[in-house]
């Protein structure tokens, strides 16, 4: 007679295994998107790019025409795939739950639960992290909130991210396309939990 087998783990066990820190975007989608460059100097045939925009941090990327880099700047390069906006470094993991909602039709002389008198009326659909990146944005979809920028000094050179809550929902205050990636442990392929739209609560 044959053991019983002592555990689930399968020869592709390991190639199923999310293994890593996920990524929390926003605005998932496969397109046109930018990377932060690690290099420590431009590099021949690439082609960089620099973020412009509010003291909160923009989406808008110029172009880099300059022979090296400034240490206090970030440079991106411009790719094409899957990607979006990045929410943020995270701490404890992230948290998904999608829980399916029922209800059992009630009928005279069926004591017990009886397949097919089961219905699903709906489901609620959760992502959960600690974000630890203070940003402007983060804030207001925390807050429900707007953003606001106050000049601080006689000079206009130095501004101040102002984030007012406010009583309504308005469509802005959904996210697009959250999304969490995370890698598997050994194909180099990902995990990807995508809501289409979500509200920070």
């Amino acid at each position: 007679m044959a053991d019983i087998p002592k555990t689930g783990l399968t020869p592709k066990s390991l190639d199923n295994m999310v293994f890593g820190a996920g990524v929390l975007y926003k605005n998932f989608s496969y397109g046109e998107h930018y990377k932060q460059s690690f290099d420590k100097s431009p590099q021949e045939g690439k082609e960089y790019y620099i973020i412009s925009g509010g003291p909160s941090g923009g989406t808008a990327y110029t172009k880099f025409g300059g022979e090296s880099f400034s240490p206090s700047e970030n440079y991106y390069e411009k790719y094409n795939g899957y990607g979006g906006d990045l929410i943020g470094a995270t701490q404890g993991g992230t948290k998904v739950s999608i829980v399916p909602e029922y209800t059992d039709i009630d009928v005279d002389g069926i004591l017990v639960k009886m397949e097919g008198l089961t219905r699903k009326i709906g489901e609620k659909g959760t992502m959960e992290a600690q974000v630890l990146d203070v940003l402007g944005d983060n804030i207001r979809l925390a807050l429900n909130g707007t953003l606001s920028y106050s000049t601080t000094d006689s000079a206009g050179g130095s501004q101040s991210t102002v984030c007012t809550t406010k009583s309504g929902i308005d469509s802005g205050d959904y996210i697009t396309n959250l999304a969490l990636v995370a890698p598997l442990i050994s194909t180099g392929k990902y995990v990807k939990v995508i809501f289409k739209r979500a509200l920070c609560t």
